[in-house]
C-alpha cells in the first residue's frame, strides 16, 4: 500500500522536471550561439576599448589596407578603421556616426577613414549587399551607395533577393545600371571582400560594427565623443 504514493511522486517529478531541464538546455545553447556568431544588434559599445597588438597592426598597414575603401588623405597621422556589415542594425545605427566622423576629419584631410567589407553568415543578404557596393564603387560611387544601403536596410534585407532593390539604387544614383548588373551577376568583388574578412580575423573582430581609431579598438556603435576622445588621443601620440 505504500509504494502508490512514492509512484505518484515519482510521475510528478517527471513531469516537472524533464521540461525545466529541457528549457536551461536551450537558454545555455542561445549563450553560446550568441558568442560564437557576433552580437551583431548590439547597440552600443559598452565593453571599453582594447589595444590591438603591433603584429596585427603591421598585417593591416602592409596588407589589408590597400583592399578597403578609403576617405582622406593617404599620408594622414591617424587611421579610422571600420569594419561592416550592412544587414547589421547596429552597423546601420553607427552609420550617422560614420558619416559625421568622414565629413568633419576624413574630408578636411585631418584622418583617414577605411570602410572594410565583413559581412556575417546570419544575415543572409549581407554578402549580396557588399557585391553591389563594391560594383558602384567601380563607378566611383561607393560612399552614396555605401550610405544608401544603410538608409534602405529595413527594406531590402527583408527580401529573398534583393537584386532588383540594389539595381534600383544604383538607377536613383545615376549609375550605369547593366554595368552594375553584371558585375553583381559575376560577385567580381568577392576576392576582395574574402581578404577583408581575413582582415577581421587578423585582429580578432568578434562583431560588427568594429571600428579602430589607430591601434584602439571599440567593439559595437561606439558613440561620437568616444571616438572623437581617440582620436585626439592619437594625435598627440603621433
Amino acid at each position: 500500500m505504500s509504494a502508490a504514493p512514492n509512484k505518484n511522486r515519482s510521475s510528478l517529478f517527471g513531469v516537472l522536471f524533464v521540461p525545466a531541464l529541457a528549457i536551461v538546455g536551450l537558454i545555455v545553447i542561445a549563450i553560446v550561439v550568441m558568442q560564437f556568431t557576433g552580437n551583431a544588434g548590439q547597440p552600443a559599445g559598452n565593453d571599453g576599448p582594447t589595444t590591438v597588438d603591433a603584429g596585427a597592426m603591421e598585417q593591416l598597414r602592409n596588407k589589408y589596407d590597400k583592399l578597403a575603401e578609403a576617405q582622406g588623405p593617404a599620408d594622414a597621422a591617424v587611421v579610422i578603421r571600420e569594419f561592416g556589415d550592412y544587414q547589421c542594425p547596429a552597423c546601420a545605427q553607427f552609420e550617422d556616426t560614420a558619416q559625421r566622423l568622414r565629413e568633419e576629419y576624413a574630408e578636411a584631410g585631418d584622418v583617414r577613414f577605411l570602410f572594410f567589407d565583413f559581412p556575417l553568415p546570419m544575415h543572409q543578404n549581407a554578402q549580396a549587399a557588399a557585391v553591389a557596393a563594391r560594383c558602384a564603387a567601380r563607378q566611383d560611387q561607393f560612399w552614396a551607395y555605401h550610405n544608401k544601403l544603410y538608409a534602405t536596410q529595413e527594406d531590402w534585407s527583408r527580401r529573398e533577393d534583393p537584386s532588383s532593390t540594389f539595381l534600383d539604387m544604383g538607377l536613383e544614383l545615376g549609375l550605369d545600371t547593366q554595368a552594375l548588373k553584371t558585375c553583381m551577376s559575376r560577385e567580381a568583388p568577392l576576392a576582395k571582400i574574402s581578404a577583408e574578412r581575413d582582415a577581421g580575423q587578423a585582429v580578432s573582430l568578434r562583431a560588427t560594427p568594429t571600428v579602430m581609431v589607430g591601434d584602439t579598438m571599440f567593439v559595437g556603435a561606439a558613440s561620437y565623443d568616444k571616438i572623437k576622445q581617440a582620436i585626439e588621443a592619437a594625435r598627440n601620440g603621433a
